[in-house]
């Protein structure tokens, strides 16, 4: 399988084609292996870290998003006064902070 030899009948050429498919496959397969072995080990101890941190991160983002949503509730709903019962229901509906 060169420049200067190559197979001459159709039998040979059939043959020669085959082993290049082969060939490239199995060198595809190896360094699909391989590089599927060094991103998983990477991609292990990423996750670690990054699992770790957004959870430390959550309970402070919940806070912040319940006072906004209570905020925003109050302020969208309170000044109306159109009637004190609808009113206390639609604030009492917020959930507030443990």
């Amino acid at each position: 399988m060169g420049s200067d030899y190559f197979p001459k009948t159709p039998q040979g050429r059939v043959l020669c084609f085959l082993l290049a498919l082969f060939a490239i496959a199995v060198c595809g397969y190896l360094t699909a292996t391989q590089a599927t072995f060094f991103l998983s080990q990477d991609a292990s101890d990423r996750a670690e870290l990054a699992g770790a941190k957004s959870i430390q991160a959550l309970p402070a983002e919940i806070t912040a998003l319940r006072t906004a949503i209570q905020a925003w509730f109050t302020k969208r709903f309170r000044p109306v006064n159109c009637c004190p019962i609808i009113d206390n229901i639609l604030i009492s509906t917020v959930p507030s902070d443990r």
